[in-house]
């Protein structure tokens, strides 16, 4: 396959119905492979993976496996030509070293399938050559018993009995016994590690509580209030690397008042620390922490700043850590003889002051980078206050405000931590974002926009941080909205409801009942369907950034759109719905789109079915869920059900496992998990217990 490069537009191959499609998209997209073969039908070019003999099948196309895998199950079904195809090219038919399960009616002489009938969901268990299947079991299914799931990894948790002792199993191993095992926020009692590969737990034993860390005992005390133990004495959690475990103790110092310790990686504070966990600022690598320390003796006002457990040098508060976490911002009061209150605020830099000012700071520190934005009031004469942005020491030129009225909202970083935006309402009530030192139009109403479903995620900047994104009103109406891409506004939108970047680039997307606008130009617009009662949604950018889909929905039914080119031969299953839990997926390397569909044309029937890149198989009629490509994008993996209700696994159009209940076959993403390499790792339950089953497609 011939490719060039093509600066302004691009030329892309997707199979979608019955012919083959080959669709301009718009010069938008830049820097795209152009394909220049488009002669067989089928072929995976330019953007599909290439497609390899079915002799080699750790070789084979996703589609091709499932062809392969649909052929042996029609086999298995009495289809002899199925039969034959697979002799022809060498296949083990299926049965001839399979015995025929219990219950499994035979196949009738002569039976074939007809097209787009479902097939039979069975048959036996039929791994692809290769694929490696570990399971390991995480706990007992117990009356009474709970359990908590890590966030990776899938490590099981299990509150249960052991007589009339609490005990704590842990992927299977069974703790110590315990009076009673302390909760933990909402959880029963188990805490992990933000890697999910360390736990920590509290309980009671006698008069005493023991904190237990990764199955081993780390401390113990007899620390109470009164003499009762709860979960007051034992606050836990880890530090955002997993490398540190720390908690709070509460203890009663008299019959009136309680004092609370600090305890980390088992050194505890002198009494006086914070019992309330927000008031512990962590860094951002993990490694260090520092809070204020209260004096707990009768009448004192003394206080201290502790940083990694050791008093500062220097008396301050409301500490922030720098983004590198080499060092520490604090805030405190100093007397200013002669001013007009005779107070000022300082900031200081690792105890040194930076900034001062009669009335407040405050800081904004990005995630990445060194830049420090400073949002400084100071009183402006009679009664009235200025506010103004200083960054570097020196306050940024147009960036200030006086006013009645007036005030700067919220401040935003771009992902680089180079740029930042500020929305502004001045004294007339009109709303701006002021980015990078400058200002921008102004609407009755300015909004920083998320990415994702309703918008939820707080991103305002285009993923290569070349923009900022918001959406500005012109009136009460929110049919007078304007996407704002940096300098430029996009065509007036029609209550826009979801907001997408692209990973990578500058692209940015937005929808509203029945269009959707790219970069601020309207890309799709569909006729003939009342606005007001269209549903447009899973908007959905490409890994790569350079394709969109979305789902439409037309009178007859929901309709996929990539690219702005409607497939519109099969019609996308509603995620809403419970079938899986998006309404499409792309391929890690953005070549293949994937859904659960169903024929749009009558005469098909209800064949339900997996269109892959344009391509529809038959799926035998269940429940379908969790559509997921592998990280090379060369498997794919989703759950399903047997015919009793049982959960069932398909990897590449093969069933692979099946087990009692899988969550209704709709997994969450505690517990179904794809690995970097390749295996996926899930959370099933039988009769007996909790297993985590780990499979690994051939390669």
């Amino acid at each position: 396959m011939q490719s060039a490069k093509t600066g302004v537009q691009f030329a892309a191959i997707f199979a979608f119905g019955s012919r083959q499609r080959v669709f301009r998209a718009k010069r938008w997209v830049k820097g795209v492979d152009m394909c220049h073969s488009s002669k067989q039908f089928f072929a995976v070019l330019c953007l599909l993976a290439p497609a390899f003999t079915s002799q080699t099948t750790s070789a084979q196309s996703v589609w091709q496996k499932m062809k392969e895998a649909a052929k042996q199950q029609a086999c298995r079904n009495g289809d002899q030509k199925a039969c034959q195809d697979l002799a022809q090219h060498g296949q083990q038919q299926p049965g001839q070293q399979q015995p025929q399960q219990p219950g499994q009616k035979p196949s009738q002489p002569g039976q074939r399938q007809q097209p787009g009938q479902a097939t039979d969901n069975s048959g036996p268990i039929t791994p692809p050559p290769g694929t490696k299947i570990e399971q390991a079991v995480l706990a007992p299914v117990a009356q009474g018993a709970s359990y908590v799931v890590s966030s990776t990894g899938i490590h099981v948790a299990t509150l249960s009995h052991s007589g009339s002792r609490q005990v704590v199993i842990y992927d299977g191993v069974e703790g110590p016994k315990f009076d009673q095992i302390f909760p933990e926020g909402t959880n029963f009692g188990v805490v992990f590690s933000p890697d999910g590969n360390r736990y920590a737990y509290c309980g009671q034993s006698g008069n005493q509580y023991v904190v237990m860390v990764d199955g081993k005992e780390l401390a113990r005390s007899s620390d109470s209030i009164g003499g009762v133990f709860s979960a007051f004495n034992c606050t836990l959690g880890f530090t955002s690397n997993s490398k540190h475990v720390y908690y709070t103790t509460t203890a009663g110092s008299d019959s009136n008042h309680t004092v609370t310790r600090f305890v980390f990686d088992g050194k505890a504070s002198p009494p006086g620390a914070p019992s309330d966990m927000r008031q512990y600022i962590f860094s951002p690598d993990g490694d260090h922490f520092a809070y204020i320390w209260y004096d707990p003796s009768p009448n004192s006002q003394r206080s201290l700043l502790i940083v990694d457990g050791k008093p500062a040098p220097y008396l301050s508060g409301s500490p922030q850590w720098s983004a590198d976490s080499q060092h520490l911002y604090t805030k405190r009061s100093a007397r200013v003889p002669g001013s007009t209150t005779g107070q000022a605020t300082e900031v200081l830099l690792d105890g040194k002051p930076i900034i001062r000012t009669d009335i407040d700071v405050t800081l904004y520190i990005p995630p990445v980078g060194d830049m420090v934005v400073a949002l400084v009031r100071k009183s402006a004469g009679r009664g009235a206050q200025s506010e103004f942005f200083v960054i570097g020491g020196k306050m940024v030129p147009g960036s200030e405000l006086v006013g009645d009225g007036s005030g700067i909202g919220k401040v935003i970083f771009s992902p680089d931590g180079k740029h930042y935006a500020a929305q502004y309402t001045n004294a007339n009530q009109r709303s701006f974002v002021f980015a990078d030192g400058k200002k921008g139009l102004e609407y009755a109403k300015v909004g920083f926009v998320g990415s994702g479903p309703n918008m939820t995620i707080p991103e305002a900047f285009t993923a290569d941080s070349s923009k900022v994104v918001y959406i500005g009103t012109n009136s009460g109406s929110a049919f007078s909205q304007y996407l704002v891409i940096g300098d430029e506004e996009s065509d007036e939108l029609r209550n826009a409801s979801e907001t997408v970047f692209s990973p990578v680039g500058s692209h940015v997307a937005t929808i509203g009942p029945g269009e959707v606008i790219v970069d601020g130009k309207t890309i799709l617009k569909l006729n003939g369907v009342d606005p007001q009662s269209h549903q447009t949604h899973g908007l959905m950018w490409s890994p790569d950034g350079n394709h969109f889909a979305v789902v439409g929905h037309q009178h007859d039914g929901p309709v996929l759109y990539l690219d702005g080119e409607g497939q519109s031969k099969y019609w996308v299953l509603d995620p809403r719905a419970g079938v899986t839990q998006a309404p499409f997926i792309f391929s890690p390397d953005s070549k293949h789109l994937a859904y659960f569909c169903v024929p749009a044309n009558p005469a098909g029937g209800n064949a339900f079915g997996i269109c892959l890149d344009g391509k529809n198989e038959s799926l035998p009629a269940s429940n379908y869920a969790n559509l997921t490509f592998t990280p090379d994008s060369k498997h794919l993996f989703w759950a399903g059900s047997d015919p009793s209700g049982r959960f069932r696994l398909y990897l590449d159009g093969k069933p692979v496992l099946d087990a009692g209940i899988g969550g209704a076959n709709v997994f969450t993403d505690k517990t179904w998990q794809m690995g970097p390499d390749g295996t996926l790792a899930i959370l099933v339950q039988d009769d007996t217990s909790l297993k985590r089953v780990r499979i690994t497609p051939s390669q």
